[in-house]
């Protein structure tokens, strides 16, 4: 049997944390949240994602510094980061990415297309 993957999902809108939760629970994901960009931090110690799923603009600490940090890490750095966003410039893509963005979705999308991303990226 395949080991469970973990998935943090990070915004300060439940209802995006519960839609993403609740699809990639039913598709046999641990879901670790958080509400800002500090708490990102407190679980990523306990949990250890194999995916992050980052809203952008969240409170305390924004998605473009966690990713820094994230991908600045020796433990961290290997986990798959996608950053969400509803605004997003060219210019702001670039840098994203330069960061280490693996990836980046404009909101609002479907649940399902997150999934199919992340799964592809974090194959066993």
């Amino acid at each position: 049997m395949p080991t469970r993957k973990t998935l943090l999902v990070a915004d300060d809108s439940r209802a995006v944390v519960d839609a993403l939760a609740t699809a990639f629970e039913a598709s046999a994901w641990d879901v670790v949240t958080a509400a800002d960009g500090e708490e990102v931090f407190r679980r990523l110690a306990e949990a250890r994602p194999d995916a992050l799923l980052v809203d952008v603009y969240m409170p305390r600490l924004n998605g473009a510094d966690v990713c820094r940090v994230v991908k600045g890490h020796p433990q961290w750095k290997k986990a798959y980061l996608v950053l969400m966003s509803s605004r997003i410039s060219d210019g702001e893509l670039e840098m994203y990415r330069r960061i280490g963005a693996d990836h980046l979705l404009k909101k609002p999308f479907e649940p399902a297309v997150a999934l199919a991303l992340i799964e592809a990226a974090v194959k066993a």
